[in-house]
């Protein structure tokens, strides 16, 4: 009998993620900084459902890959095997909401295989992880590049695109100009251009999970001029970001950017919203630094501690 695998990947070992929340809110990446050490259980249907789609779609491209070369596509587990699978073993959410959350995205999945069922598209790479260098990383102290995993790889028509799986409650039109200009796809585009006229783009495949399912794969706009300051941006803010990360200082006492626009998101409040409007900070001191934020973080502490 053939022993067959599970791709049940995780984030990339030195993603944009955690940069990303640096980018738009400091403090809101110290809670998620603190919840890690308190290994918290997220309950987030939403999230449950990003992550059981994108095992599912991981074997169904793994074992089409398979097919496609002429070797036995049961080497992988089925998209429908392996999404159930994982409620037992997903630690950062909870396993209940995983199992709530299953038949809507076996539901979401077959419906994707009846809508793209006559695709033509040669895959090269299901879950594949890539290093990406950037100009002006790799200070001291810094990851010499940034990581990435680019959900599947395909080429059609004699270009290669790469593709990113995103799971909605309800598809919009706006969605494609949403993340066009996510630092995280600009970071995928950027080692795009490495494979010059090959490149075809970044496609975004969205998969509508609800009671009506719908399918939709719009490429995303290249935004050249985010796409040209892209790494001065991502350099600036990981700098910031180990910074206040190895400072030891409390995530009250990161700096918080008060908005409409961080603390209530496109479809929910920030999940730490709560904590900032209620958690008052021991010290407070106007005095930010440029860069020197471990003398701060020092200068701080010591406060604290009197």
């Amino acid at each position: 009998m053939t022993e067959k695998t599970l791709i049940f990947t995780g984030q990339s070992p030195n993603g944009i993620h955690k940069t990303e929340t640096a980018m738009l809110c400091l403090r809101r990446r110290g809670w998620d900084v603190a919840d890690e050490h308190a290994a918290v259980v997220r309950k987030s249907p939403a999230l449950a459902r990003g992550v059981l789609l994108h095992v599912g779609l991981a074997h169904y491209y793994a074992r089409l890959q398979c097919a496609q070369a002429g070797t036995d596509p049961d080497g992988y587990y089925t998209p429908e095997d392996a999404v159930s699978r994982i409620p037992g073993m997903e630690e950062s959410l909870c396993p209940d909401v995983l199992r709530e959350q299953t038949p809507v995205v076996l539901r979401a999945l077959a419906g994707y295989y009846s809508r793209w069922m006559h695709e033509r598209v040669r895959v090269l790479a299901v879950e594949r992880v890539v290093s990406i260098p950037l100009p002006g990383f790799g200070g001291p102290g810094e990851p010499p590049e940034k990581t990435a995993r680019i959900d599947l790889i395909v080429e059609k028509g004699g270009r290669i695109y790469f593709w990113d799986h995103k799971s909605a409650g309800r598809i919009t039109r706006r969605h494609p100009w949403y993340y066009a200009r996510s630092a995280q796809f600009l970071l995928i585009r950027w080692f795009g251009r490495q494979l010059g006229d090959k490149f075809g783009g970044v496609v975004l495949n969205l998969i509508q999970c609800a009671d009506k399912t719908d399918y939709q794969r719009p490429p995303l706009d290249a935004v050249p001029g985010l796409l040209t300051s892209l790494p001065a941006s991502l350099s600036y803010y990981e700098r910031q970001r180990l910074a206040f990360e190895r400072s030891g200082l409390p995530a009250v006492l990161w700096p918080a950017v008060p908005s409409e626009h961080t603390c209530q998101g496109r479809y929910s409040a920030c999940a730490h919203a709560r904590k900032c409007d209620n958690a008052v900070p021991p010290v407070i001191d106007t005095d930010w630094p440029e860069m020197d934020i471990a003398g701060y973080a020092e200068k701080l502490l010591a406060r604290i501690d009197r």
